[in-house]
């Protein structure tokens, strides 16, 4: 049975309301991925990594998921599990991201890609701390 015309647009919501929900879940999901490939270093992380917390909901607010403590200060870091979400931060954020490193975590990353990927966004970030400012 065609549903009438006037049951299309909540049907729509619905079908949109339960995609969010997905797509909230799978940030989660990434998320917790990415703390725990962190987290299971087992020894060989670099010499400059301290630790790792979760962004408070003030800085969640401005776009930073984690933040990763060095011995060169912190480094902020926001997780997306695709492409179409890292597009969609840049664009909503435009020039607030620039000390924000933007990872993309793809669904079918190992806990190795996912720490190697990381710490090398982290230490290329550290590099920059250490450059002169013009």
């Amino acid at each position: 049975m065609k549903p009438k015309i006037s049951e299309t647009p909540k049907l729509n919501s619905n079908v949109l309301s339960i995609m969010r929900k997905i797509e909230k879940n799978r940030g989660f999901q990434t998320e917790e991925r990415f703390i725990k490939a962190i987290e299971n270093g087992n020894g060989n992380n670099p010499l400059w990594y301290k630790g790792i917390s979760q962004a408070t909901k003030k800085e969640d607010r401005k776009g930073i998921d984690f933040i990763i403590h060095t011995l060169f200060g912190n480094v902020f870091v926001q997780i997306k599990s695709s492409e179409t979400g890292a597009k969609k931060f840049l664009k909503k954020r435009q020039n607030q991201h620039r000390n924000i490193i933007l990872l993309v975590i793809k669904g079918y990353y190992s806990e190795e890609t996912i720490r190697y990927i990381s710490f090398l966004a982290i230490e290329e970030k550290i590099d920059s701390f250490k450059k002169p400012s013009c």
